[in-house]
Formats: structure tokens, sequence, C-alpha cells
């Protein structure tokens, strides 16, 4: 007897011995897929059982003695390898289309045409080797029918609901979605109902049809707005709070630019005016991390320009932005050791120092934001006391390139103080910094008392940058780090008017 699966298989010709070794193969060649693809892909293992399962029961058929027996075996055991062989294909076409475009075949469409294939194939099997006739078969599927629809309205409520859901475009697999005080991450749109994963890992199950009854909120289309609220002390003025924040927020990558972020004075409070930063990001997943790096970015930003948030039970004073300007020994003495390790510093003398030591200033730049930008006009510069930062440059085409590192006792900023300059790179914060801050009016003293200073100070930048010049292997175009010393020093006593 030759079987509908060997027929399929090929293995018509072969002999009785041949066969039952290449069954063998086969079975052991299922499992051993269905071990394999357990963990990994769309495939799920037990489409490779179900294909061995097959192929067992054909053997065990073709051994026995009776065919009428035999041939129903046969004819269900090529029922139970086809329904193996549709769900593979349809899980190839769901690893497929996972891979090109990121979306998996919707999870009843995907049911629902293995159904009808499968439906087709037993159909066939029962016409051919049952002896069923087409009516027969028709009316019994439409008395079937009948009972179901009366015994599952309910359930079938939710398999229609959920068809609509998948052919509509209100939501996909991925998508965040708010609905019924659950917000999470759609993981699949079932037969009954559509299931989604909180932050806290958390899988939620919700009917089809109450998914279709509630109001529904797609996080995935188009910017999401976020806010943080914030009360600030009256002694500030708003716009100068605005200009802090937003200036924030332009460094924030995640925050859009379009629309741009918003801060809003709301209210008068008891202690406090309220504040609202709004901003938009493109990516609900990262809500709670924006949100982090906006709220940790504004306590650095707040404290570095003095702006207290008060408390109504003990308000908690920021330091002042010059708090760097304490004159006691000790902390002089403690600052002057920073900035002779400064090399453009290290041949001032000891009052020279003293008298830079009034304008530094103490601050501080948590993790990720940028202490200059390159481009801007700067009057002062800075000295990293600790922590590390890194140094980019944004090319004439947009492209941005890291060229350095920086930490302890590194400078930057000098061009920008000294020159005039505009700012020629972009310096970012790598982990919380803490720099010392020198601004024009310590060293308008210090020029204008000792005109020394100033030269001495001037030979040293014009060596540093003659140094880079024959690194990058450009010419220098003022004559070696004397003509530049000329310059640099001309340029210095235009500035602080020495």
């Amino acid at each position: 007897m030759v079987t509908h699966l060997e027929t399929l298989l090929g293995m018509g010709w072969m002999s009785s011995g041949l066969r039952i070794v290449d069954d063998s193969i086969l079975v052991i060649v299922f499992l051993a897929a269905a071990i394999a693809v357990r963990r990994r892909w769309a495939f799920n293992s037990s489409t490779f059982v179900l294909m061995a399962a097959g192929v067992v029961l054909d053997e065990v058929a073709r051994s026995l003695s009776t065919p009428d027996i035999a041939s129903k075996l046969a004819a269900g055991a090529f029922a139970v390898f086809m329904l193996g062989v549709i769900r593979l294909a349809l899980e190839a076409i769901d690893e497929l289309l996972r891979r090109r475009t990121g979306t998996p075949f919707p999870t009843i469409f995907k049911d629902l045409l293995m159904l009808v294939v499968w439906a087709g194939v037993l159909m066939a099997v029962l016409y051919a080797d049952f002896g069923l006739k087409l009516t027969h078969i028709v009316t019994i599927s439409s008395v079937s029918l009948g009972g179901l629809l009366l015994a599952l309205q309910e359930p079938l409520r939710n398999i229609f609901t959920g068809l609509a859901l998948q052919m509509g475009s209100l939501f996909k697999v991925g998508d965040w979605v708010k609905t019924n005080n659950s917000i999470g991450r759609v993981d699949g749109i079932g037969w009954s109902a559509t299931t989604i994963v909180t932050r806290t890992g958390e899988q939620v199950r919700i009917p089809n049809a109450t998914v279709a009854h509630e109001i529904l909120t797609n996080y995935q289309s188009g910017a999401i707005r976020d806010e943080v609220n914030l009360g600030l002390g009256y002694g500030i003025a708003p716009n100068h709070i605005r200009e802090v924040a937003l200036r924030l927020l332009h460094d924030l990558p995640e925050v859009m630019r379009d629309p741009p972020p918003q801060v809003m004075a709301w209210e008068y409070g008891d202690f406090a005016i309220q504040y609202r930063v709004r901003y938009w990001i493109s990516d609900y997943d990262a809500q709670e991390r924006v949100r982090d790096r906006v709220v940790s970015s504004l306590w650095y930003a707040l404290r570095r320009h003095s702006i207290e948030i008060p408390n109504p039970v003990l308000v908690t004073p920021v330091p002042d932005s010059h708090a760097g300007r304490r004159v006691d020994a000790d902390f002089e003495r403690e600052l002057m050791g920073d900035l002779r390790q400064v090399d453009i510093l290290r041949g001032l003398t000891e009052e020279e120092l003293r008298t830079l030591v009034p304008s530094v200033a103490e601050r501080q730049f948590g993790a990720g934001e940028m202490i200059v930008r390159q481009g801007e006009v700067g009057e002062s510069m800075y000295v990293i006391r600790n922590g590390a930062a890194e140094v980019t440059l944004k090319t004439p085409t947009g492209e941005v390139h890291r060229v350095a590192s920086l930490g302890k006792s590194n400078f930057f900023g000098e061009a920008a103080l000294l020159l005039g300059e505009p700012r020629n790179a972009s310096i970012k914060a790598l982990t919380d910094v803490e720099v010392l801050e020198m601004d024009r009016e310590g060293f308008t003293s210090l020029f204008q008392n000792n005109p020394q200073a100033a030269e001495r100070i001037s030979e040293v930048i014009a060596i540093r940058e003659s140094e880079r010049q024959e690194i990058l292997a450009k010419p220098g175009g003022s004559g070696g780090p004397g003509g530049r010393r000329q310059w640099l020093l001309s340029k210095m006593r235009e500035i602080f008017d020495f």
C-alpha cells in the first residue's frame, strides 16, 4: 500500500526496509528541529512534533494487516503531517515579515488562514478516504456551525472584534497604548483578547470587545508630549528660568525640535511660582528615561544659576553662582593649587594667581550635559577638577567627530576667553564633572596691573598652537610661535584694554 504521505514525500518507489530507514531519519530530523527552534525565531517546536507524529503514524499504518484500518490511519497521518507543514509555512512567512518590515504576521489572520487551508485538506481526506460525499460534509459543517454560533456568542464577538482590530489601523503589535487603566506595549492581538506588557513586565489580557468599546490612546503616532512641573522662587525672573530650561532641553537628543519645547509660568503658589516644562518625544518607550534626564539635568542647571527650589518648611539656599569667590585662606590655597596645574598659568607668580582667585567659580555638570557648544560666543574658560569630558567637532557637512577626552587638570575655552573667538569645539560631560570657571573679570585685573603676565601667557599659547599645527601638518601662517605670540598679545590688549 502506498500512502498519501509516501506519495507527497516521493518515497512510493522505495522498498519496505528502505522506507523504514528513511522514516526514522525524518523523525530524528523533525525532533531535532523541534529542540533547536524551541527558544529561537518565530517557529513553534510543536510544528515539527506534528510532522514527526505524522511520519510515525504513517509507518504504523503500513505495518497493520487490516487494509481498511490501515488506509484510514494513513489518511489521519497525512492530515496531521499537513497541519505541521501549513503551520511551518505560515511561521516562515511570519519570520520573514519580522525581519524585513519589523511587523509580524497578524495572529488572527495567521490562525484563520491555517484553519481554512487545513479544513480544505481535512475535507479532501474525508472525501477520498472515508467515503463522505461533499453534500454530507457541507450539511455536517452547517449544522455544527449553527450550534457553535448559538453557544459561543460572547467568544465570537471577541473574535470578530479582533479581526476588525487586525484589519484597522487603531494599533499594531509593538505599539504603546493606554486602555482600561493599563499602559503597555501591545504583545499580540489574539482571537479573544489583546495582550499588552506593562513596564513592570506584567502581561495584561484585555477582551477584544472591551478594547473596542473603551477609549484607547496610542502613543506611537506622531509626537508624544511629556511634562515636568517645577516650583521656583519669586526672586528669579521667569524669562531667565525659561532661557536656562530651554537651553538644557535643546541639548537632549531624545527631545524633539518640532514641536519645540515650552517653559510656561503657570501660577503663583504660596512659596513659589509654578512652571510647566513641556517637551515632545517620538518614542514612548524612552519616556521614563528621558524624564529622568530632564529632571536630573534641571537640578544641575538650576544649581549652576543659583535658582533655588523652595520648600514650604525649609529652604536650602543654593550656593551663590560665584561661590568659588570665597577668600578664606584654605580655599584660596586649594584654588591656587588647582590653577597652577594649568600650563598657561604655571608661569604666574603667587601674587598674580591670587588676583585671579576672586573671579573663579565652581560649577557642576551632570553626565551627558553640554558644557560648551561649538560656534557659541563665550567669555570664560574652564579647568576640570573632577570627572571626565569629551571633545567633539562638527564638520561643515554636519558630521560630529569625537576628537579627545579630558580629565582632571585639563582646561578648555581659553581662546574664547582671551581672544574673543567663538568656541572651536563642543565639550560634553561623560561623568558628573566639577569645573572651575574663570571669566574675564579676573584676567582684566591681572593684565591691567601686570602686563608682563599677558606676555608670558601669550607665549605659552603661541607655543601650544604651533605644536598643534605641526601635529595637524598645517602651516602656521604667522611666522611661527614668535609671530603668533605678537598677534595673540595684540588681540589680548585689545580685549582687556591694558
